[in-house]
């Protein structure tokens, strides 16, 4: 039952995924290689979201937030509109950190483990936005916080994290588990280890290949890129390292071009937005306005939209909401 969609959710799909060219809000700061600032996440700034794209309509489940604390808030940003609702409540517990990148699939978001009250969870939950409902799904074999996602046909690769439940680099162990999930069999498979075991890092799948970058390690925050090919479910080491290492990053793409944007060094929030070109493998600098880690990412029209994270630390949360056109 997994993945076949009726006549109705065609329709919705096809209605979300209306002409960008709807958005009017900030027109003007859509030059190339701008930021312009959007309407802030609501009802409060929230870090380590699960974010994701439907459409027109970015859904941002989960976080943690200075009061209460965790949340299970389903919050739906809307492209068109530049505005702000809530969704129903996404099942307890309550959590933050879930694996974080791509995590949408058909029309759905999938929220991936995570942690609360210092605990890692496997917890596997999914939204459905066209009838604002949730459902649990086959928890994920390892437990962890702070993984990357990639989707790459109907598996979604979640990449490391840690079993840590104290933010990002607060310590191990770190993982270099990768495990998939089958979308249509709602069922989990282990696949080829992370070259190194990390938590806190970015992924971006692209040409039937999944590209990760930084995070955290037993030895400190890494530069580190790698490469994972599902096809020979093998790792590729010894692309060209990121210019500043960073973890808790986001990474958004637009065309060949990867956007490893903000993060932390181990110790506070980064401004840094550098452009990893895929083709040749080189790195080059873009801009970014305020520095941010632990926020969420959605790359959608040719733009990259970051949400919430804290700046200048963990613990500290911002409602920021920008969207970057390269």
């Amino acid at each position: 039952m997994f993945d076949r969609f009726c006549t109705r959710r065609k329709w919705f799909l096809a209605i979300v995924a209306g002409a960008l060219g709807t958005f009017t809000a900030g027109q003007a700061g859509y030059a190339q290689g701008t930021w312009t600032t959007l309407a802030p996440v609501s009802p409060s700034p929230t870090e380590g979201m699960t974010v994701g794209g439907v459409g027109q309509v970015i859904v941002s489940a989960y976080g943690f937030s200075p009061v209460p604390g965790n949340t299970n808030l389903t919050r739906l940003y809307n492209i068109s509109t530049d505005s702000w609702s809530t969704g129903a409540p996404a099942p307890l517990p309550a959590r933050a950190d879930a694996a974080s990148g791509d995590t949408t699939h058909g029309g759905f978001l999938y929220v991936i483990g995570g942690g609360n009250s210092g605990v890692a969870l496997s917890d596997l939950d999914r939204y459905d936005p066209v009838t604002d409902t949730w459902i649990t799904l086959t928890q994920m074999p390892t437990a962890r916080a702070g993984a990357a996602a990639a989707v790459i046909d109907d598996g979604i690769f979640v990449i490391g994290g840690r079993q840590s439940t104290s933010g990002p680099c607060s310590g191990g162990p770190y993982l270099d588990t990768v495990e998939k999930y089958d979308i249509d069999t709602d069922t989990w498979s282990a696949v080829a280890l992370l070259p190194n075991q990390r938590s806190d890092l970015a992924a971006v799948a692209h040409g039937g290949k999944i590209y990760v970058f930084g995070g955290c390690s037993s030895t400190g925050v890494t530069d580190e890129v790698d490469v994972y090919d599902p096809q020979t479910n093998t790792w590729t080491t010894g692309a060209t390292p990121m210019p500043t290492r960073r973890a808790s990053l986001v990474a958004g793409h637009s065309g060949d071009k990867v956007y490893a944007i903000g993060g932390t060094d181990g110790v506070s929030a980064s401004n840094k937005n550098e452009v990893y070109d895929i083709p040749s493998n080189s790195w080059s600098n873009a801009s970014m306005t305020a520095p941010r880690q632990e926020a969420g990412v959605n790359s959608h029209g040719g733009r990259i939209y970051v949400v919430g994270g804290a700046t200048p630390a963990f613990g500290s949360s911002t409602n920021a909401n920008e969207v970057f056109k390269p």
